[in-house]
């Protein structure tokens, strides 16, 4: 089984990489020289060398290859604690004839990777491979031998030599193009940042066609079914993992608190309800995602037809979970996830996920009680019977809604209202005795005496008419809850709760307007910036700070337009002033009423 020659590519990458140095090279000779050719005054000279000779000293330290120093990725493993492990690759290795990696690194991500460190342009140095901890949690021992002879067969083609090179050159092209500063215009930098783009491009093209070849080392000594089924299960993970991550981990570790085994966490959530709901999701985003021509990796659609093109003998398959590879593997797991988060300020137990998942639930709580005054239980029951209150109730508790004039503002609006009624629930009857519990992937719930309740359920099947108010009154009822019992906010949650997201002055003076905030925190109305209408679009829009006669540099804002003002984003704002080191930026707006808006979407 072939793939296509490239040759071509290859031969015309080499060529774009020896005009770089060729012209870089004689760039700053040309500046060295400068002085020596051009017949000038003594002291115009003698500035004339001294700026010569420093750009030309630039252009030359450009193009030096950088000695990076190699950080350990991950746990080093070693065969004396691991032996099945490095039995599993050592054997795929002989049969490859090819070379055991030096070091062994377990890494976090559902992934698995080859470098070669310590050398110079990818010459020298020694083979490192690293393993995920997400990859042996969820491939089998012939999924993992598909992945093994993947990485092995990057070393077999020289690919991690050429790499360096590759790298060390592309390295050495962003600094170049740092030279010639930002303006895409400017005479000298057009033509190295189009070589750069393409060059770029080329190489990425070649990388593809390595990994297709790695891919041919993988069917013939795992086998197909082990190679095919490995790629579209660790491309499921990699999504999944991701997604637990986002869902189930960060908002705690945020707080700085750690689950004290995340493996275990992510094997509890592939059992989960929302594991399930999610699997045509994922499933379908990893085909579907559009190729790029700077992609390192074809397609999986791509990679699993040219490996069904492979005339190969059938190959069993081990269903063995590869992470039984591993010795002690629970203790291992706590090691490693204690080594991801070192400054954690508290690890805990999946069992106590509850309890510290509701804090975040308590924190919305005092924000209902704090913005919206006299709410209650009673009024918990009203909001959920009066559409017409959603959106001024959600619009208290979340201002990035207000101005929200994107065709998704009812769903978010609801979103808002349903999480917001839940937490507030959920925290009045936690005073009166239930207890919090939840999983990864399941929703958070609350019991007494073997009685579970599901407060977003409860609430989401009101909102959407499937139950009847008589749900949440008769629940309360039982728990002998008051109808006026209301959420007690301490004083300091108070300050918090009515803290703005993000503080912005307004001036007015004469016809302009401007506004004033940090610039990275933000948030613009979800409506044209020009006009107000209806959004369309956000457009990337680089403004010039300080006006025409100043020179403080660009700023890229991302513009909210509507269709009507799709191509004339830059009307949207002037950048009076942009502080880099307050991150402090002063915007002068088209109206006093788009300013006040821009204040009650921060406040």
């Amino acid at each position: 089984m072939r793939i296509r020659s490239s040759t071509g590519r290859g031969l015309l990458a080499v060529g774009l990489l020896l005009l770089f140095y060729v012209g870089m090279i004689g760039l700053a000779l040309g500046l060295l020289s400068l002085p020596y050719v051009l017949q000038v005054g003594p002291r115009l000279h003698t500035l004339l060398t001294v700026l010569c000779v420093a750009a030309g000293g630039a252009v030359l330290w450009s193009l030096v290859p950088r000695l990076e120093r190699f950080e350990p990725p991950g746990l080093l493993l070693t065969e004396a604690e691991h032996p099945r492990l490095f039995e599993v690759i050592r054997d795929v290795a002989r049969r490859m004839g090819a070379r055991m990696p030096e070091d062994l690194y377990l890494i976090a991500d559902v992934n698995a990777y080859v470098s070669q460190v310590g050398g110079v342009l990818g010459l020298g140095g020694r083979r490192v491979m690293c393993l995920g901890m997400g990859l042996l949690a969820v491939d089998n021992v012939s999924q993992l031998r598909a992945a093994v002879a993947h990485e092995l067969g990057h070393f077999q083609g020289g690919d991690t030599r050429l790499m360096g090179v590759l790298c060390a050159t592309r390295q050495a092209m962003a600094r170049s193009l740092e030279l010639f500063g930002r303006d895409e215009h400017a005479l000298l930098r057009w033509p190295l940042a189009w070589m750069c783009g393409t060059f770029l491009r080329l190489t990425q093209a070649l990388s593809r066609e390595q990994e297709l070849v790695a891919d041919g080392w993988s069917v013939r000594i795992a086998g197909k079914r082990a190679h095919v089924s490995g790629l579209r299960w660790e491309a499921l993970h990699a999504a999944g993992y991701r997604r637990f991550l986002e869902q189930e981990v960060w908002p705690l570790a945020h707080r700085g608190v750690v689950p004290d085994n995340l493996f275990e966490g992510y094997r509890r959530y592939l059992a989960s309800a929302a594991w399930r709901e999610s699997l045509g999701e994922l499933t379908a985003a990893a085909s579907e995602r559009a190729p790029c021509p700077y992609d390192s990796h074809p397609s999986l659609d791509e990679r699993v037809a040219f490996a069904e093109r492979f005339d190969l003998p059938d190959v069993p398959v081990d269903p063995t979970p590869a992470s039984t590879l591993l010795s002690n593997l629970e203790a291992l797991e706590r090691c490693f996830t204690q080594r991801l988060w070192p400054h954690a300020v508290e690890l805990m137990s999946w069992t106590e996920a509850g309890a510290r998942w509701s804090v975040l639930w308590n924190e919305t709580a005092s924000r209902v009680q704090v913005r919206v005054p006299g709410f209650c239980l009673a009024r918990v029951v009203e909001l959920l019977q009066d559409a017409a209150a959603w959106g001024p109730f959600a619009e208290a508790i979340q201002p990035r809604l207000v101005g929200y004039r994107a065709p998704d503002r009812d769903e978010r609006v609801l979103e808002v209202v349903s999480h917001a009624a839940s937490a507030y629930l959920a925290s009045i009857l936690a005073q009166h005795g239930m207890v919090w519990r939840t999983s990864p992937g399941e929703p958070l719930r609350l019991e007494r005496e073997g009685e579970p309740v599901d407060p977003t359920a409860l609430v989401e099947g009101v909102l959407e008419g499937r139950l009847g108010v008589e749900a949440v009154e008769g629940l309360c009822a039982r728990l002998a809850v008051a109808r006026d019992a209301a959420w007690s906010v301490r004083e300091k949650e108070r300050e918090e709760a009515l803290a703005p997201l993000v503080p912005v002055k307004v001036e007015h003076a004469g016809d302009a307007v401007t506004v004033c905030a940090p610039f990275s925190r933000l948030g613009l109305p979800h409506c044209c910036a020009v006009c107000g209408g209806d959004l369309c679009r956000h457009v990337e829009t680089r403004f010039h700070v300080g006006g025409v006669l100043n020179d403080d540099g660009d700023i890229t804002i991302e513009v909210p337009v509507c269709q009507t003002h799709a191509l004339q984003p830059h009307k949207a704002f002037k950048v009076r002033r942009y502080e880099q080191a307050s991150d402090l930026i002063t915007l002068e707006v088209p109206s006093l009423e788009y300013a006040r808006l821009i204040q009650r979407s921060n406040a």
